[in-house]
């Protein structure tokens, strides 16, 4: 045992720059697994955790359509078993405020009355992330959600101004809350808590209808079905206002984590494979360009198991070496992530309890285990060398033979190589006699190219967007009426008709459904509440995507979500039945699309569909999106309909909304993609380095007879990079293929749960093709790095050696 320790630390001392490259890559490919593993169950563990603790709601009910007098719904949850009810909390919607003395307009507002102490609700409890902690907030000061202040900067102390037409109504912030239903990530609407004088006074005399919200907590959520059909029963129809599920609140707390957890553990498991590979492949040539010494160490009396040992021992130690401050990094990097994928629940400590020790073991010991069995499997080859034939032929008889049977060949006859430059003939006989080296180089270009460019276009497609793709319209402007007695519908179509930039007007309204449980058989959710967009006129011009199907046209028609697809199991052509306000119909699916908003749990009709069995949208249909003529500045146009009409309504361009929306993705995922991105460049020019020396001493006798006869050392170092240059064209080629047609697959699998079934994948191809560069360089630097031996070390140094 101290002779095989002996030899196993000899080795460590000799090959310090090949070993230093095996542990930084054990190292990140541990770093990465056991971060991944961290995120993906901790994200859910930490929401978890703050929703358990606020006593949060599992459904949320919103009442905007007047359809039911909240205190009346909120008093029969009251008197049910094995339920919890927040307090009824009235609002009202405003869509601008003011900031730091600017203006902010793309925004929707419910400015809510706190009443005594919203703290006392049994449901929905805040958490104050920073500022005074109260019972309810002081007069002319309010409390914004998390969401709100740290997407727009604002910190405790600021003023933020309620714009109205009158004036603006200045408030002090006092504190910055964690509002579950409201503190999450890619949402434009904040809630806002005011003293109930303040709201009493300034917000409720602005003549904008009042709307009321309460939230429901189970004791069991999967009983919840059983009180909804109770309700049916005892109010004549489902509920008919708009309803938020579980789903629906912590789906946008958890995507983010979803999609980077994936993605490390993509990387980690392509880190590790090349790890393995590398370490099998430095084991193998190990083994036979040491056979000569491996047969002496046996002849002095080294078993089989002995010399295998020396080989699992070395790597082991590298590997225990690497992966230890490995783990503790990870714990940092995964506190990292977490804190930017859940920064709106973000409080000073929320991350510091974060499960740790059992994630990392698990990841660390996963690692360990792979590379002690693989070192393993590579070094059983020396079980079987024969003392007296390796001292004697230092090699296998086999190879032997092989080697003494060429010489006997006839010589080569004259071929197209002749006619070529020395240093190429070099750099394709290196190809031929190298097919281990050659083969690790091509999968490490095929797989670093596919990853780098599946970031290149994970992250142009999220930057890029085309709102249709993702379930949104794609008109130019979004106006809403939020104050009738001000703006009357017919006034504003009236205007709208009148400018002549105004290409078309689309009146727009929401009704909740439900799709009763008979047509939904066989599903986890037997009866599903959905949400239903009315649009008035030509969908199409709209810009509304169908992934199957088209756009609703006649009053029977419906095109539903994709996730109510899969729970209903219909499709286009099928029928499908629908409560709407009490009113159940069969519809004719006629399309399916995907949406995020909502998970596509949602459907889209004509406007002809509510009309016809006379449904109530006049709560819901004051919202209208407008087409302008070309060259018109949205911009400028909803800026300008914005001060015409002031608080009236709530106006703003497309765009802007959807860059609201989604700039908070870019920002939580670029450090990660950006650091993953660096960590797979390391590892891949320390594998191409190590790879390289590795290349260079096993033919150092070869090369020393090429500089005896007069080649000099660049020439040798630019065959080198020549035949790596070969490999590295063709692993790229097929990276590229690989990564634009494999990584939207892997998108799909990760997002259809959150309504995504085809990821919107956006081709910029200069910046596509302009990666593969990077990936070649990347390689050629690592090749051309290690062969500084060539250049530093005489022609006896390379023969001996």
């Amino acid at each position: 045992m101290k002779a095989t320790l002996l030899l196993c630390f000899s080795q460590l001392r000799k090959k310090k720059v090949q070993n230093i490259s095996i542990a930084i890559l054990i190292f990140l490919s541990t770093l990465l697994i056991t971060t991944s593993i961290t995120v993906l169950n901790n994200t859910g563990n930490v929401f978890q955790k703050i929703h358990t603790q606020v006593n949060g709601s599992q459904e949320l009910l919103n009442f905007e359509n007047g359809l039911y007098n909240p205190d009346v719904v909120h008093d029969w949850w009251e008197q049910q078993n094995g339920v919890e009810t927040s307090q009824v909390f009235r609002y009202h919607s405003f869509s601008t405020f003011t900031h730091n003395a600017q203006e902010v307009s793309n925004i929707s507002l419910y400015l809510t009355n706190a009443g005594n102490s919203p703290g006392q609700s049994k449901v929905d409890q805040l958490i104050f992330a920073t500022g005074e902690e109260a019972a309810s907030p002081k007069k002319g000061e309010i409390w914004i959600p998390t969401s709100l202040a740290y997407s727009k900067g604002i910190t405790v102390g600021d003023q933020f101004g309620i714009k109205t037409d009158e004036k603006v109504f200045n408030y002090r912030v006092s504190a910055l809350v964690i509002d579950v239903p409201y503190s999450q990530p890619f949402t434009v609407t904040a809630r806002i808590w005011m003293n109930s004088e303040d709201y009493k006074t300034n917000m409720a005399g602005q003549g904008a209808s009042e709307k009321a919200i309460m939230g429901l907590r189970f004791d069991n959520l999967e009983t919840s079905q059983s009180y909804w059909q109770q309700f049916e029963q005892d109010f004549g129809a489902p509920f008919l206002e708009t309803i938020t599920d579980y789903n629906g609140i912590s789906a946008f707390y958890l995507i983010i984590g979803k999609i980077v957890s994936s993605i490390m553990i993509f990387l980690a498991a392509v880190m590790i494979m090349i790890a393995l590979y590398t370490i099998a492949f430095i084991i193998s040539d190990a083994v036979l360009s040491n056979y000569k010494n491996i047969g002496v160490l046996r002849s002095l009396g080294f078993t089989g198991n002995q010399t295998v040992a020396l080989y699992v021992m070395q790597y082991g130690i590298i590997a225990v070496l690497a992966i230890l401050p490995s783990v503790v990094l990870s714990y940092f990097f995964s506190k990292t992530i977490i804190s930017l994928s859940l920064s709106y629940l973000k409080t000073n400590d929320f991350v510091t309890g974060i499960d740790f020790p059992l994630y990392g073991l698990i990841g660390g010991g996963i690692v360990l285990t792979l590379i002690l069995l693989v070192s393993y499997l590579s070094a059983r080859g020396a079980r079987k060398i024969k003392p007296a034939q390796a001292i004697r032929y230092g090699r296998s008889e086999e190879n032997q033979a092989k080697s003494t049977s060429h010489k006997h060949t006839k010589p080569n006859q004259p071929s197209l190589l002749d006619k070529l430059s020395p240093v190429f003939v070099i750099s394709l006989k290196r190809l031929r006699e190298n097919k281990g080296s050659s083969l690790l180089l091509l999968c490490m270009t095929i797989i670093t190219t596919s990853v780098l460019i599946g970031g290149v276009l994970f992250m142009t497609s999220i930057a890029s967007m085309n709102p249709p793709e993702w379930g949104y319209d794609n008109a130019d402007i979004s106006l809403e009426i939020l104050n009738k007695d001000k703006l009357s519908k017919e006034q504003l179509i009236a205007d709208l008709k009148e400018d002549p930039r105004v290409a078309s007007i689309h009146n727009m309204s929401g009704v909740y459904g439900v799709i009763p449980g008979e047509s939904a058989s066989d599903s986890e959710t037997p009866q599903t509440g959905i949400y239903i967009t009315s649009a008035g006129g030509n969908m199409d011009a709209l810009g509304f995507e169908n992934i199957a199907g088209r756009n609703p046209q006649n009053a029977g028609e419906i095109s539903i979500g994709a996730k109510v697809s899969q729970i209903t199991h219909k499709g286009v052509g099928d029928s499908i039945e629908v409560f709407i306000q009490g009113k159940k119909k069969a519809y004719t699916v006629v399309g399916v699309y995907q949406a995020i908003t909502n998970m596509s749990v949602s459907a889209r009709v004509n406007s002809g569909t509510l009309e016809g069995i006379n449904v109530n949208t006049e709560a819901s249909g004051s919202l209208y999106l407008i087409n302008i003529t070309p060259g018109t500045s949205d911009e400028q146009f909803a800026q300008e309909m914005g001060k015409k009409y002031g608080d009236a309504v709530y106006v703003a361009a497309q765009k802007t909304l959807v860059r609201e929306t989604f700039s908070q993705a870019q920002n939580i995922l670029l450090l990660p993609m950006l650091i993953m991105g660096l960590f797979l460049i390391l590892a891949i020019f320390g594998i191409a380095s190590s790879v390289g020396r590795i290349n260079v001493k096993k033919e150092s006798r070869t090369l020393a007879i090429y500089k005896s006869l007069g080649m000099t050392s660049s020439k040798l170092r630019a065959s080198l990079v020549i035949s790596t240059l070969i490999i590295a064209w063709i692993g790229a080629i097929i990276g590229l293929v690989l990564g634009t047609a494999g990584f939207p697959t892997m998108l799909n699998k990760i997002l259809v749960n959150f309504g995504i079934v085809n990821f919107p994948m956006f081709f910029d191809w200069t910046l596509i093709v302009s990666t593969l560069p990077l990936c070649l360089l990347v390689i050629v630097t690592g090749i051309w790095s290690s062969s500084r031996l060539l250049k530093n070390k005489s022609i006896t140094y390379l023969h001996e050696n």
